[in-house]
């Protein structure tokens, strides 16, 4: 008799927290469905991935125009010949000509206009390759990475 009472309460024990922690589950994914935890918006502006071309700034504004500026750090002179940035997928391709001396920062390049983005001060992540020469060898590389921030 006493094993079955034991067996009773054990079984209402875990049935009264199993059904707390579901609830709690439940809610915190309604949250982060509602955007409640959108960590874009905690982690500002940030680029990542890149090693041999390096993003020193870069803006996506509330009409779509999307601007950045490189960096190069490959150890020699460098001529970007194209540049694809994916938003969702949206993808803006450039394929303007862009020379940078070595260590040195290149001028603001209007990439293109995206046709849709989110609205003003929310958080975006584009996805970003650049096509380039390397100067001194003429052999073609691509560099790529990753570029998060809010819409201005």
């Amino acid at each position: 008799m006493r094993v079955g009472k034991r067996g009773q309460a054990a079984l209402d024990f875990l049935m009264t927290y199993g059904w707390a922690l579901l609830l709690i589950v439940l809610v915190v994914g309604a949250l982060f469905a509602l955007g409640i935890f959108d960590t874009g918006t905690f982690l500002g502006s940030r680029a990542s991935g890149f090693t041999q071309i390096g993003v020193s700034g870069w803006q996506l504004n509330s009409s779509g125009i999307f601007s950045i500026k490189f960096k190069d750090k490959a150890g020699t002179d460098v001529n970007i010949t194209a540049i694809n940035i994916t938003l969702n997928t949206l993808t803006l391709t450039n394929n303007t000509s862009v020379s940078i001396a070595n260590g040195k920062e290149s001028g603001t390049l209007v990439v293109g206009n995206f046709s849709t983005v989110p609205a003003s001060g929310g958080s975006y992540s584009v996805r970003v390759a650049i096509n380039y020469m390397d100067s001194a060898t003429s052999f073609n590389y691509t560099d790529s990475g990753t570029l998060t921030g809010k819409v201005n």
